[in-house]
């Protein structure tokens, strides 16, 4: 039992996020189904979680003092042309399983762009769907290849 809820809470985790809980299950040989299930929901429970947060601590306007309006001209710049296509960068962004990728740098990445938030949480959780089955499916078929 122990080992499901270090699952869950491995799926919320910054760094191994559901990817990371994926392959710690599968790798205890729990039950492949309910560390998939775990690890999405709990990845995606996250998000609004790192949205409020980010909301209080006023990090956009932390990022802003930062960076500065170097930061300011590249987003103004090309906001355009990311309007048009914002969901879907933000999807692929999230989707792909790799390091720094995935549903915590995407609720950043949203936040700092001040993209709606409705809108963003829908699309950073269906990449982090998209991204658990393809860890998920690679994860299960090499375990069955080397087991």
């Amino acid at each position: 039992m122990i080992e499901y809820l270090i699952t869950a809470i491995l799926a919320m985790a910054p760094i191994s996020e559901a990817r990371g809980a994926i392959i710690y299950g599968l790798s205890l040989n729990l039950n492949p189904g309910v560390i998939l299930l775990l690890s999405i929901f709990f990845n995606c429970l996250s998000v609004p979680i790192i949205f409020w947060f980010l909301d209080k601590a006023h990090f956009r306007k932390i990022a802003y003092k930062l960076f500065g309006e170097h930061m300011s001209k590249k987003i103004s710049k090309s906001s355009k042309k990311f309007e048009l296509y914002e969901e879907l960068a933000l999807l692929v962004f999230v989707a792909v399983p790799l390091p720094v990728t995935g549903a915590w740098t995407g609720t950043l990445i949203a936040h700092i762009l001040k993209l709606n938030q409705k809108k963003a949480r829908l699309v950073i959780w269906l990449g982090v769907v998209i991204a658990s089955l393809v860890v998920f499916l690679s994860a299960n078929g090499l375990l069955q290849l080397f087991g």
